[in-house]
């Protein structure tokens, strides 16, 4: 994927464009995974995890060809946290009865983050899961297993250079290299926004 063409607000600007098929399979690699993680996250099973995500999406997409980037009238994420907040609760809110009579739904909200806290984890895991596939041909096989066992799987250090047969400070150079390589694809994904 071309540099110029990774950060989300061209990416956003590049599915304005109905027919850039390259555009919307990059966006629907991102935020349909994430949509539906969070979804399921709030408590719904994978049916109207489904739903959520499909009516999100066909949201996005009514929305794009009219999309004009402005930080200051607002962040797409503020945007889609909204739009897909506001589905969940919909579909709450239409079965509200039966959750009420279960008590599933206060048991569900006395255990759950707030929904902006539950959506920021998701936005960046997703996020962070692209570009950790992106730079997977930038880096060797046994650099991408010390850092998913370390640092992803918080397994011991130990643990990992016995199995990997590294040492510590390889593992710990690993952890700078690959986080640091991450960062600025992050960086370039979502901008200065996050």
């Amino acid at each position: 994927m071309p540099d110029g063409e990774t950060t989300r607000t061209t990416l956003l600007l590049r599915i304005k464009n109905g027919d850039d098929s390259a555009a919307w399979r990059e966006f629907d690699g991102i935020y349909r995974p994430f949509l539906f993680r969070y979804a399921r996250s709030k408590g719904l099973g994978e049916v109207d995890a489904d739903d959520v995500v499909q009516h999100c999406m066909a949201a996005i997409h009514r929305h794009a060809g009219s999309f004009d980037y402005d930080h200051r009238k607002g962040r797409f994420k503020s945007w889609l946290r909204t739009l897909v907040n506001n589905r969940i609760r919909n579909l709450f809110r239409d079965r509200k009865e039966q959750i009420a009579e279960s008590g599933d739904f206060k048991e569900l909200c006395a255990k759950e983050p707030s929904p902006d806290e539950g959506f920021d984890k998701l936005w960046q895991q997703e996020h962070l899961k692209h570009c950790l596939r992106l730079i997977r041909n930038e880096i060797e096989e046994s650099t991408l297993k010390a850092f998913q066992a370390y640092v992803l799987e918080e397994r011991p250090v130990d643990e990992v250079c016995k199995e990997l047969n590294m040492t510590r400070n390889q593992v710990q150079l690993i952890k700078w290299r690959v986080t640091t390589k991450l960062g600025h694809h992050m960086k370039e994904l979502l901008g200065a926004e996050d």
